[in-house]
């Protein structure tokens, strides 16, 4: 059948389609053509845009069709007026199907062109991700073991397996980036599959890119041993080792298949500590440190069961993204302008304590705490407490109770044990996290006896060492958490290093140098495991709140299981040789006590009891002191009124007429005078009544002289509390001059440098050596060279005394108080030995005990080769690559069993050799 009529389009008038959608040529070019040219063109325009509307698709290469009629289409008017298809018909010319056929393809695939809306936010992306994520973990981790049990045995799963499906994955490696067939093995999940192939996806739908376990592996070992080391430089190296340009989008592809990895990792961890009795959640925290927790029934019991330290760090924050003023953004933003994605994940596993158990233990949620109270009483032990908040600014309530506005997290509170090991990490958010904290340990302590049928209070003491311990002291005394930790037998402590800087009386109460069974431990040990921790704050600055805490939390389990365990032999070898090395000074300690008349060590014990008593009443003056120099101090004021009144009524009665006229002015000062002493005299015959004085004192009697002595005494103090103040802030300079070790050149160069720098000081030297003149006796002058020479900054508290001089008293002497410290280090050196040589047996009974547990429940770990492994789903068997060409079967012997028995024993024996060997020498 013949089509009624064609339509003949000519060359000359065929446009694009960006022409004719008028987006092509501007005017000036279509004025090349005639008038009935472009009348044609715009109703060819009209009539294309219509007839594309109700055709289909035409295929490739077939021009011969025939088009609608125009008599079938509504009649449109073009601008000249007229019918269309008559126009049309006269103006055209020739016979170019294959022409006609371009414009038509092009225009179709134009006005087919849909532009999809897309109603999602960006802001929920993270959380939507999530929930995709968790159904198939549980599939990953399967898929996950199986891998790691074929990595090891040298199988691999072939690209191609006859009757599985596949599926093409670009993969990230090490050294190269290449698409990958994955077979499809019967798992539920296609990244199920992935990852039993040696691949984690980078998104838990659509499995187009994937990066390799091992280079995920490789990543996490580097960051656990260089944390600086963030995503975006590990990124960029793998680009500059494979030989391409940095690609942005690899990052957060990489991020996204990192977190699954963790993930998977924490899953798997959970999987092994159920399978060997350890999920309970308090198993962690009790079983962290094997010579600290392993407790036997040999123990000799010690005056200190533990010692642990706690502190804070502030340079672990993060800072908090709220929208800005200026930010006209249409992100969500909720009522306190926080503009950060929200995040179901939890992060920090039995490390990290929870927010809301932190908050419970807040000051004013203290109310809703119900203290808990033993069956059997209180123990008669009561801590005491410091007054050092005014020289600790972290201790002070605005740095404690407030955050910084622009940190969510203003660090993290870290709970450790002395060999080094974390029982506990806690956000710094506006909370008493240190009550939290030591209510965590504390309370799963006591559940432990518990479990373990043991009754009453344990014994011996709980030592937490803590730099602003005396302050914390207090708090705990007041708080909800008392009664537990009288029962636990809690010991407040202070570190070594922080400890001197702490007032003398302070130092005597809660240094550990003086505390019974402390050893030669110096409690500093969080600042130990803070200057390699601090690797991480410039990659969780601006971390989400789940990532900062997935670093910090990957970098302690890590710090935990591969350096501070591998190390606990180390450090009780060093802590033995440094306990014989000071006991091998007791010759020399029994001779200078000869020589300075100390015949029994208790002397040195009264000594600094003797000490304690007399800083205790220093920091408090009589009353009737207080009284006596308020009265001096009014008489010397009522002198110095009466002395300007006598002036001023001198210059009115020797006032001249004819002079300039000062009447006024005279009788002003003469009346303002007047009213002062007036004021004073009230002031006077008060304090008189009080003091019952019937005679006043006079300048020169005996009363002046002695009410002067105190008054200089006080003004002597407060020199000394300005110069010992600013000092303070150098404490740390200061006390480098006198570690042992520091060369000669080291100390002058630091003590030039703070002299440099530190004119406050010199000035308060001079205003303290004015002072001290005036004293009676005179007391000592200082000069800089001295100051930086005094062993510790508490020397300074024996030079506040007034009332007495104490420096001929056998403690003050400064070669006896040399003796003092030496005699305490011997004793803690002997401690120290008794809890090496208990430590010693608890690691040895617990690698004896480990090795059980691993050998006893090895059913749970390997099942079998993998070439038994099937499917969880359809039972088919997937075939494996070994590298050796074969399998070994077992023969029922038992034979390896007793291999592995033998080696253990051979391995505990060596040993138990070498400790031996460490403890004889």
């Amino acid at each position: 059948m013949k089509p009624s009529k064609r339509l003949k389009v000519s060359r000359a008038v065929v446009m694009s389609t960006s022409s004719l959608s008028g987006n092509g040529r501007s005017r000036a070019q279509l004025r090349v053509y005639r008038p009935g040219d472009l009348r044609h063109i715009k109703e060819q325009r009209a009539t294309e845009e219509v007839r594309v509307l109700n055709v289909q698709r035409i295929n490739e290469g077939d021009y011969d069709y025939e088009l609608s009629s125009p008599l079938d289409m509504p009649t449109i008017l073009s601008h000249a007026g007229g019918e269309i298809a008559g126009d049309i018909g006269e103006g055209l010319e020739g016979d170019d199907w294959e022409e006609c056929a371009d414009i038509y393809q092009e225009l179709l695939d134009g006005c087919r062109r849909i532009y999809r809306v897309d109603g999602r936010k960006r802001r929920d992306r993270t959380e939507r991700t999530y929930y995709h994520w968790t159904p198939q973990y549980d599939c990953i981790v399967d898929a996950f073991m199986d891998w790691c049990l074929n990595e090891e045995q040298g199988h691999c799963i072939p690209e191609n397996i006859h009757g599985f499906p596949s599926i093409s994955v670009t993969v990230v490696d090490i050294f190269r980036t290449s698409k990958r067939l994955v077979p499809l093995t019967g798992d539920q999940y296609q990244s199920a599959s992935m990852v039993r192939a040696g691949i984690f996806p980078s998104s838990p739908l659509r499995h187009h890119h994937g990066f390799s376990t091992r280079t995920l592996h490789l990543f996490h070992d580097l960051f656990c041993r260089c944390p600086r080391l963030s995503i975006q430089p590990f990124i960029k190296a793998l680009c500059d080792v494979q030989g391409f340009p940095f690609r942005p989008y690899l990052m957060q592809q990489f991020s996204s298949a990192y977190d699954t990895y963790l993930e998977v990792k924490a899953r798997v961890r959970r999987l092994v500590a159920h399978a060997l009795d350890r999920d309970s959640p308090d198993w962690r925290i009790t079983h962290t440190c094997p010579c600290c927790q392993n407790e036997l029934e040999e123990d000799v019991a010690l005056d200190i069961r533990m010692m642990v330290a706690m502190d804070r760090n502030d340079l672990l924050k993060r800072v908090e993204r709220r929208k800005e003023a200026a930010d006209d953004s249409a992100a969500e933003v909720t009522g306190s302008g926080v503009i950060e994605r929200v995040d179901p994940r939890k992060a920090g596993g039995d490390y990290f304590l929870s927010r809301a158990v932190v908050d419970e233990w807040a000051e004013e949620n203290w109310k809703n705490v119900t203290p808990w109270i033993p069956e059997g009483g209180f123990r008669e032990w009561v801590w005491k407490t410091g007054r050092c908040e005014e020289k600790w600014h972290n201790a002070s309530d605005k740095n404690t109770g407030k955050s910084w506005a622009k940190f969510d997290e203003n660090g993290i509170f870290l709970l450790i044990c002395r060999h080094g090991l974390v029982l506990s990490l806690a956000d710094m958010v506006k909370a008493k996290y240190s009550l939290a904290t030591m209510h965590h340990f504390l309370e799963a302590e006591k559940r432990r006896r518990i479990i373990n049928g043991e009754e009453g209070p344990p014994t011996g003491k709980l030592c937490f060492a803590y730099d602003v311990g005396c302050t914390n002291s207090k708090t705990v005394h007041r708080s909800p958490l008392a009664s537990l930790a009288k029962y636990m037998g809690y010991l407040p402590a202070i570190g070594t290093m922080h400890g001197y800087a702490h007032e003398r009386a302070c130092q005597l109460n809660f240094l550990l140098l003086y505390q019974t069974g402390a050893g030669l431990e110096d409690g500093e040990t969080c600042e130990q495991y803070f200057s390699k921790s601090n690797a991480l704050a410039s990659a969780i600055r601006h971390a989400s709140i789940f990532h900062r805490r997935q670093m910090i939390t990957e970098y302690a389990y890590h710090t935990d299981n591969f350096e501070t365990y591998g190390n606990l032999s180390k450090f009780l070898r060093n802590h033995y040789k440094q306990a014989l090395k000071i006991l091998g000074t007791v010759d020399s300690l029994k001779t200078w006590m000869r020589n300075a008349g100390i015949n029994d060590a208790r002397i040195i014990f009264r000594w600094l009891e003797e000490e304690a008593a007399y800083l205790q009443n220093l920091s408090k003056e009589p009353p009737s002191e207080t009284l006596q120099m308020e009265y001096y101090g009014k008489l010397v004021t009522l002198k110095g009124c009466q002395a300007v009144l006598k002036e001023a009524r001198h210059a009115w009665l020797s006032y001249r007429p004819g002079e300039r006229d000062q009447t006024a002015a005279l009788e002003w000062t003469q009346c303002h005078a007047q009213e002062n002493e007036r004021k004073i005299l009230a002031d006077v015959h008060a304090l008189e009544s009080k003091l019952d004085i019937r005679i006043r004192w006079t300048e020169g009697s005996k009363e002046w002289d002695q009410a002067e002595a105190l008054v200089t005494g006080a003004k002597y103090r407060r020199a000394l509390d300005k110069l010992e103040g600013l000092l303070v802030s150098r404490i740390f300079e200061l006390s480098r001059l006198n570690i042992s070790g520091t060369g000669y050149k080291m100390r002058k160069h630091l003590a030039s440098a703070l002299k440099k720098r530190s004119k406050s000081i010199q000035n308060a030297i001079t205003e303290y050596n004015n002072i001290a003149i005036k004293m009676k006796p005179p007391r000592c002058q200082v000069d800089w060279e001295e100051v930086v020479e005094y062993a510790f900054l508490s020397e300074f508290d024996i030079l506040h005394d007034t009332r007495e001089d104490i420096r001929k008293r056998p403690w003050a002497v400064p070669a006896n108080r040399v003796i003092m410290t030496q005699f305490f280090k011997v004793v803690g050196a002997e401690d120290e030995l008794a809890r090496v040589h208990q430590e010693i047996q608890r690691l040895i009974t617990s690698i004896q005990h480990e090795s059980f547990d691993w050998s006893t429940n090895s059913k749970y770990f390997f099942p079998g080769t993998p070439v038994e492994r099937t499917s969880d789903n359809k039972g088919c068997p997937i075939e494996v690559l070994k590298a050796d060409g074969g399998d070994e079967e077992d023969d029922g012997s038992g034979d390896d069993d007793d291999d592995d028995e033998e080696d253990l024993i051979q391995r505990v024996d060596a040993f138990l050799s070498v400790a031996e060997d460490v403890l004889g020498g």
